[in-house]
């Protein structure tokens, strides 16, 4: 999911030339809690430090509710990529 964020994001898919000058850039590890408990996800990057994913923010470290809307996705029967699709244009 945050792949689909950094994509639109950077407005390209990864490995595609930008005409900014702007890309992935590795990632760092980020510790979170949820109602599943304590976790570490894979944030990405960009070279410029201006990606702000909106799922996991920056600084923030509890996520309320997300996995909620996914589970309720799951439910009405989207599929993984569907899912990706709506929480990339949520950006």
């Amino acid at each position: 999911m945050l792949d689909a964020e950094l994509d639109s994001h950077l407005d390209n898919e990864k490995h595609e030339k930008t005409l900014s000058g702007n890309y992935r850039n590795e990632h760092g590890i980020k510790k979170i809690k949820s109602s599943f408990g304590a976790s570490e996800i894979n944030v990405l990057r960009d070279r410029e430090g201006s990606f702000e994913p909106a799922l996991v923010p920056r600084r923030h470290n509890i996520i309320d509710g997300l996995e909620n809307i996914i589970i309720s996705f799951y439910a009405k029967g989207m599929s993984v990529s569907d899912i990706k699709g709506v929480l990339s244009n949520h950006r």
